[in-house]
């Protein structure tokens, strides 16, 4: 309402003040806000050099965007596998797939669970390559005691819909690097050397267009719906956590029948998701069955995510085969997305462990 009574509505002082205050969540010296996480993403990767002929290592097991980003700008996206256990990329993978083309990684904290990124930083400093984190899940996520937005060359953060706060539509790019941040800031805009803000503020009509940009600023009216969040942002997080650790009392002992999430006791997830996946060989039935029957009793959940090379556009253009990738492929056919978001009820909860505990009564072998 702030944003509307004073009569600027696009890219001004909500958006400055939204940039400030992830700043200090993430603990990054800069930060551009922008119209979406896939926007931030394709940014970051075109600000630093980013084109035809160079290959972006990234995982399979991550949403669309992540490649997307890495094909507008004429580069090749190259698939590492993941870890097994954390579902997250696996370093050795990683560096088993770096070529003399390979540009920079991509790795995807999966569910707000941070990557192993100490081995990856090392990985990436011993070829020259820049890093580019997919934090879409990992607001205020720490690593190694490190708050996730200042560790690599870039972060991208999410502000969607269900995500951990929200502009309805939106990202936001973390940097220590100035010149960086500078290069995005004028690339989301157009290419313009000068804002409409800047310029509003006494800073004289002209304007030039230094490279051919995007439109890929977010607006204070989005600004304004993260900045009321914000202020709550660490109440959300610790709310989060209650949930997340109510799951683990309630599903702990059907160890034999599910795997719970992983945790890293040297580090702080940000619990996004909340992913299951099934010890397939202690059911009767499998993984779409299972979600159907939670569902024929009132338990909506997903899967996060159905991989790249399953999907239409990727497998034929890219060429891609599933046999490649076998841990994404082991762990795609047993992840379930429980019911998980901040509104959600202890008394909820403890209803869609009871249907779990059910359903392994019945269908466990």
């Amino acid at each position: 309402m702030d944003t509307l009574r004073s009569g600027w509505v696009t890219s001004g002082p909500a958006v400055q003040s939204f940039e400030e205050k992830v700043k200090k969540i993430s603990g990054a010296k800069y930060a551009v806000a922008v119209s979406s996480c896939t926007a931030g993403l394709h940014l970051a990767l075109e600000s630093l050099g980013i084109g035809p002929g160079d290959e972006v290592i990234t995982t399979p097991f991550t949403m669309a965007a992540t490649i997307e980003a890495a094909l507008y700008t004429g580069a090749t996206p190259i698939f590492a596998d993941i870890d097994p256990i954390t579902l997250n990329i696996d370093p050795q993978e990683i560096e088993r797939k770096i070529s003399s083309n390979t540009k920079a990684i991509v790795p995807v904290d999966m569910a707000g669970l941070p990557c192993d990124y100490d081995k990856i930083i090392k990985i990436a400093r011993k070829y020259g390559l820049a890093v580019i984190a997919d934090a879409a899940h990992s607001l205020g996520a720490r690593y190694r005691n490190r708050p996730v937005g200042s560790i690599t060359d870039a972060t991208v953060f999410s502000f969607y819909s269900t995500k951990n706060i929200t502009t309805g539509e939106g990202g936001m790019v973390l940097t220590n690097k100035k010149k960086l941040a500078d290069r995005m800031r004028q690339l989301s805009l157009h290419g313009m050397t000068s804002s409409g803000w800047k310029r509003y503020r006494g800073g004289g009509w002209k304007y030039d267009i230094a490279e051919l940009g995007f439109k890929y600023n977010l607006s204070d009216l989005a600004a304004g719906l993260g900045l009321g969040q914000l202020d709550r942002f660490e109440s959300f997080r610790q709310k989060r956590e209650i949930l997340a650790n109510r799951y683990f009392s309630l599903l702990s002992n059907l160890s034999e029948y599910i795997e719970l999430p992983y945790v890293d006791r040297k580090s702080r997830h940000a619990w996004h998701l909340f992913i299951i996946r099934l010890n397939l060989d202690k059911w009767k039935i499998g993984r779409d069955k299972f979600i159907a029957e939670l569902e024929s009793r009132g338990v909506g959940c997903g899967v996060h995510f159905i991989p790249i090379y399953r999907l239409s556009y990727f497998r034929k253009n890219l060429g891609m085969n599933r046999s490649n990738f076998p841990s994404t492929e082991k762990n795609y056919t047993r992840v379930i997305s429980l019911p998980f978001y901040l509104d959600l009820s202890i008394r909820e909860i403890r209803y869609v462990s009871e249907v779990v505990h059910f359903l392994a009564d019945r269908y466990g072998k």
